[in-house]
C-alpha cells in the first residue's frame, strides 16, 4: 500500500502559489530587470512613473489610464468613443505592472475580464444601450469578495485548501448586473485586521509613492493599485479604517458608507460568523470624489436587498452642494496615542488652510465629557474585535504552521492581553458603547465623519474641503 504523501511545508506551498500567480502575467507585460532592480521594503524609490517609462503600454493605453477618471471613462464608453475591450486591456496591463512593483494583487483573471469587455461592446453595438450605469468599466475588488471560480484566500495559508469560490458575493452580483468588468482581486493583511497589508501567501504590499512606506490596510492592495492607476475604481471593506487608511497613505479618495447600505454578504471572512460588535462595510476607493458619488449611485440604484437580505433599502439621494461656510470640529490627538510629527504637521496645515478659506474650525478636545475619551473608544472597539473565545482568526493562521506577520502584534492592545471574553462582557460592552454616540462631531484622524444615512452630504462636504486643501484628483 502506498504511503500517504506528507503535506508540503507552508513555505513551499506559498512559493508555488505565487509562482502560478506570476505565470498568469503575459510575457509581453513583464517588466525588464532594470525596472525591478533594487526594489523592496527598504527602498526609498517611487515607482509611480514606471508605467510611463517601461514601454509596455501604448500611447493610447497611457491616455486611457491617466487622462480620465471613472466618470469620464463611463461617458466615453456609453458613446462608443472608447471600447470596453481597449479600456479593460489597458487597465489589465497597468495592473500587471503595478503588481510586479508593489505586490498589490492576489488573484488575476485578466482573460475573463477581456471576454467580459468584448461582451459589453457587443451588447452596446447590438442593443444600442448600455448594460447599466457601470457599463464596460473595469473594477478591481478586495480579495475577500468571492467571485465564482476564483479562490479567496484572504492571506491565510490554510485557506489555500478551500479552492475556488462557488458563488459570487452579493456586491459582485450587483457590479456585474450594473455592467462592470471584473479583472483582478487585491492584496490584504493576514487576519484583515492590521494597517499593513502583508501576508505569507502574497507577501507585503508596498506603497508606490515611496516603497519603504506602508500601503495601509486592510484594503492596502486597492490603495496601491489605485495610486498606480492600475484601476479606475476599486472596492474595499472597512471596520476600523480599512478603506480610509489605504486611501490616506496612497493619496486616493475613499468612503466608508453607513453600515448595511452597500451589500456586504457572500464574502470570505477571517473570523467567526455571528461576531458581535462593530459591523464591517463595503465601499469605494477612487481617483476622484465624483467617482465616489458615481459608484454609490450606481450600486444603490440596484435593488440590493434581492442579493443581500441584510441591506437597508436606501437609494442614493441627489443633494446640492452646500454654499458658504462649513463648521468642522477637529481633534488633534489623544495624549495616550500621540501623532507622528509628519501626521501632526499635515493635520495642522489642513486646519490652517480650511480657516484661511473661510470655514469655521472648532477644537473638540475641551468638549469631550471625559479626558482620554478617544482612547476609551479605541479600547472599546478592540474589545469588541476580541469577543471570540475560540480565537478563530488566529487559529486560521496556526492551522498551516505559518507565523504571524510583523503587524499582527501591533494590532492588539496591551490592556487586552489577558482578556477572556464572556457573555457578561458582551452586555457590558454594549452599554459602554452607547456613551460614545452621545458626543457630537468628534472625527478621528484627518478625515470627515457624517451622520448615518447621510453619506451623500458627506461626499459634497468632502469636495469643498478638498478644494480648500487643493487636493487634486489622481
Amino acid at each position: 500500500m502506498a504511503s500517504r504523501a506528507e503535506p508540503l511545508p507552508w513555505q513551499k506551498r506559498t512559493q508555488r502559489y505565487r509562482g502560478a500567480a506570476a505565470a498568469k502575467i503575459p510575457e509581453a507585460w513583464r517588466l525588464k530587470p532594470e525596472f525591478t532592480a533594487d526594489l523592496g521594503p527598504t527602498s526609498s524609490k517611487s515607482v509611480l512613473d514606471v508605467p510611463e517609462e517601461c514601454g509596455i503600454l501604448t500611447d493610447r493605453e497611457l491616455d486611457i489610464t491617466t487622462k480620465y477618471d471613472a466618470v469620464a471613462l463611463l461617458e466615453k464608453l456609453a458613446k462608443s468613443e472608447l471600447s470596453s475591450l481597449d479600456v479593460t486591456t489597458a487597465f489589465c496591463k497597468r495592473a500587471a505592472i503595478a503588481q510586479q512593483l508593489t505586490c498589490c494583487l492576489t488573484e488575476t483573471f485578466f482573460d475573463r475580464g477581456i471576454e467580459r469587455a468584448k461582451y459589453c461592446d457587443e451588447y452596446l453595438a447590438s442593443h444600442k444601450k448600455t448594460l447599466g450605469p457601470l457599463h464596460g468599466l473595469p473594477v478591481s475588488i478586495k480579495d475577500s469578495f468571492n467571485v465564482k471560480g476564483i479562490p479567496s484566500t484572504i492571506g491565510y495559508v490554510s485557506f489555500l485548501d478551500h479552492g475556488p469560490a462557488k458563488d459570487d458575493a452579493a456586491l459582485v452580483k450587483v457590479l456585474l448586473a450594473q455592467g462592470a468588468v471584473l479583472y483582478t482581486k487585491t492584496n490584504v493583511p493576514q487576519s484583515l485586521m492590521t494597517g499593513d497589508s502583508e501576508n505569507n501567501v502574497f507577501l507585503r504590499v508596498l506603497n508606490p509613492n515611496k516603497l519603504l512606506l506602508g500601503a495601509g490596510g486592510s484594503s492596502g492592495g486597492e490603495g496601491a493599485l489605485l495610486a498606480m492607476k492600475g484601476s479606475p475604481i476599486g472596492v474595499g471593506t472597512d471596520i476600523a479604517g480599512s478603506i480610509r487608511i489605504p486611501a490616506y497613505v496612497n493619496g486616493t479618495f475613499g468612503l466608508k458608507p453607513t453600515i448595511a447600505r452597500v451589500p456586504y454578504g457572500g464574502q470570505t471572512g477571517p473570523g467567526r460568523a455571528g461576531a458581535p460588535g462593530i459591523l464591517p462595510v463595503a465601499g469605494p476607493l477612487a481617483r476622484s470624489l465624483r467617482d465616489v458619488d458615481m459608484f454609490m449611485k450606481a450600486v444603490l440604484t440596484y435593488d440590493c436587498w434581492t442579493v443581500d437580505d441584510a441591506v437597508i433599502s436606501a437609494p442614493w439621494r441627489e443633494t446640492s452642494s452646500p454654499s458658504g461656510q462649513l463648521t468642522i470640529g477637529y481633534l488633534i490627538e489623544d495624549a495616550k496615542y500621540p501623532l507622528h510629527p509628519p501626521v501632526l504637521r499635515t493635520l495642522k496645515t489642513a486646519i490652517a488652510k480650511l480657516e484661511a478659506a473661510g470655514h469655521k474650525l472648532i477644537p473638540l478636545a475641551s468638549q469631550l465629557p471625559t479626558p482620554g475619551l478617544m482612547a476609551d473608544i479605541l479600547e472599546s472597539a478592540f474589545t469588541g474585535f476580541a469577543m471570540d473565545p475560540a480565537k478563530t482568526s488566529m487559529n486560521n493562521i496556526h492551522k498551516s504552521g505559518e507565523p504571524v506577520v510583523a503587524s499582527i502584534p501591533t494590532a492588539t492592545m496591551p490592556e487586552l492581553k489577558h482578556f477572556h471574553p464572556s457573555v457578561d462582557d458582551m452586555f457590558r460592552l454594549n452599554v459602554e458603547r452607547r456613551q460614545f454616540y452621545e458626543v457630537e462631531g468628534a472625527p478621528c484622524g484627518i478625515q470627515l465623519l457624517g451622520r448615518p444615512m447621510r453619506d451623500e452630504e458627506l461626499v459634497q462636504h468632502s469636495q469643498i474641503v478638498a478644494d480648500a486643501l487643493e487636493i487634486k484628483s489622481l
